[in-house]
């Protein structure tokens, strides 16, 4: 992403296009177009113009690509900078439209952040996580959800027995499986599909149990399908 900016110097204009990209001197690319004259007593004078580009990384060409969503948009909201961990770029934004931007248990949030995904797999062949934020939504939610899966281990120990976490995102499930994967105490596994798929959190002797069910059930639905299938084609030919 580049923009090409006028200012009365060089110094002014690239300012302006630091401001308008969301990005500092260090995550650019800087052309010169015109260094601009003075003029004399103002007659004759021109402007300075630069041409200022993102460099090639994921998390300057994501956070570029937000600003200007986030511009454009009207939002009021400013693009933090990019934190890079394990794989993953994490931005946040913050300011009086967060929680427009969140929208509804995150949903807005989640578009926004599918959209800036699909643009980065487009640009860039190395596989990057784009995780985006507003007022640390998904950090609290985070934190919320680690004690969930704490409380749901402590209960399935103490009462010895399964313990079911619904209503939970796919990224929150992972949450709650990576919170609990070391505890040689418990079990998790997801269970369902769709809406309906939830997290189980079972004392770790009915791991076995469970799993044996889980793959009973996945057979039955196995052999289901095909007969399912040789019905429907059985009464099309009927029709």
């Amino acid at each position: 992403m580049q923009v090409e900016v006028t200012g009365k110097t060089v110094d002014e204009a690239i300012q302006e296009a630091l401001k308008q990209l969301g990005a500092t001197r260090d995550q650019v690319e800087i052309e010169i177009l015109n260094s601009g004259t003075p003029g004399i007593f103002g007659v004759g004078a021109e402007p300075a113009k630069v041409r200022v580009a993102l460099k090639n990384s994921p998390a300057s060409f994501a956070k570029g690509l937000l600003n200007s969503i986030v511009q454009f948009g009207g939002f009021d909201l400013k693009v933090e900078e990019p934190v890079v961990r394990e794989g993953e770029v994490y931005i946040n934004m913050e300011g009086n439209d967060s929680g427009l931007i969140i929208g509804k248990k995150g949903d807005t949030l989640n578009a926004l952040q599918l959209l800036v995904q699909s643009a980065v797999a487009k640009h860039f062949p190395q596989s990057v996580r784009i995780v985006l934020d507003a007022s640390k939504y998904r950090e609290k939610r985070r934190a919320a959800i680690i004690q969930l899966a704490l409380n749901a281990a402590e209960k399935a120990r103490n009462q010895k027995r399964v313990v079911r976490l619904q209503n939970l995102t796919a990224s929150e499930r992972r949450i709650v499986h990576m919170t609990l994967q070391n505890d040689s105490t418990v079990f998790t596994m997801s269970e369902g599909e769709g809406e309906n798929r939830l997290v189980l959190v079972a004392p770790i002797e009915m791991r076995d149990r469970l799993l044996r069910r889980q793959r009973n059930s996945m057979r039955v639905s196995a052999q289901r399908s095909p007969s399912q299938g040789k019905s429907g084609n059985s009464k099309g030919k009927l029709l």
